[in-house]
């Protein structure tokens, strides 16, 4: 185990990565790893594409065949939902290419034997989410 004295991280060395080896089993558990997040971030993108273009489809039909109650259509307004169902789609488009950029970056590092974790993304991430649930806790509650 090797300190690293700037940041106080801890990276974890083979041997045989420290002597240069070029065995691809060296480094097998730490690519599939990489490649199990970078799944479970193609997962989530593929349901944030699936659900926003359901919302906006789903709002542009409610839209068009008049079927809501009047006193719900006053509360609700469905151009804003289908702008929400775009969102959700640019944000899924946005989080694959990332993802994808993410695991090559990933997998360069564990290859080069300096790999470094990310805590500045992960709190990034952290509270973009945070800020979108709470714009869409107000939102619900102010309509």
């Amino acid at each position: 185990m090797v300190m690293n004295s700037k940041h106080g991280e801890a990276l974890r060395t083979t041997s045989a990565a420290a002597s240069g080896s070029t065995d691809p089993k060296v480094h097998l558990s730490e690519h599939l790893a990489n490649e199990r997040t970078y799944l479970a971030y193609l997962r989530t993108s593929i349901s944030l594409i699936s659900f926003g273009v359901t919302i906006n489809r789903f709002s542009l039909y409610l839209i068009q065949s008049n079927k809501m109650p009047p006193h719900t259509a006053e509360r609700w307004n469905l151009a804003d939902l289908g702008r929400l169902g775009l969102g959700m789609v640019i944000a899924g488009i946005i989080l694959l290419v990332w993802a994808c950029l993410h695991y090559t970056h990933i997998s360069n590092q564990i290859e080069r034997g300096n790999f470094r974790p990310n805590t500045i993304m992960a709190w990034i991430i952290t509270l973009a989410v945070l800020v979108g649930g709470g714009a869409s806790l107000i939102w619900l509650f102010t309509q």
